[in-house]
């Protein structure tokens, strides 16, 4: 068991574009984009883990039915 702090494996953080005070952390071997709620006003956010961004998206509707049925 490695004995380091949570913040040193941390690549940083970013903030919802609809929130500010709302944030996600992003660890250090994270890549790629997430889609996510914001947990104070409940619109989607997109998260650019590559460029450390955040901008407005919208809710996919239907995508998860379309996985079940494969």
């Amino acid at each position: 068991m490695e004995n380091t702090s949570s913040a040193e494996k941390l690549k940083g953080y970013i903030s919802y574009p609809c929130c500010e005070k709302e944030k996600i952390m992003v660890g250090e071997s994270c890549h790629g984009k997430v889609s996510s709620k914001c947990p104070r006003c409940g619109k989607f956010a997109i998260f650019d883990f590559d460029k450390m961004v955040s901008y407005p998206g919208h809710a996919a509707k239907g995508v998860v039915h379309k996985f079940k049925n494969k």
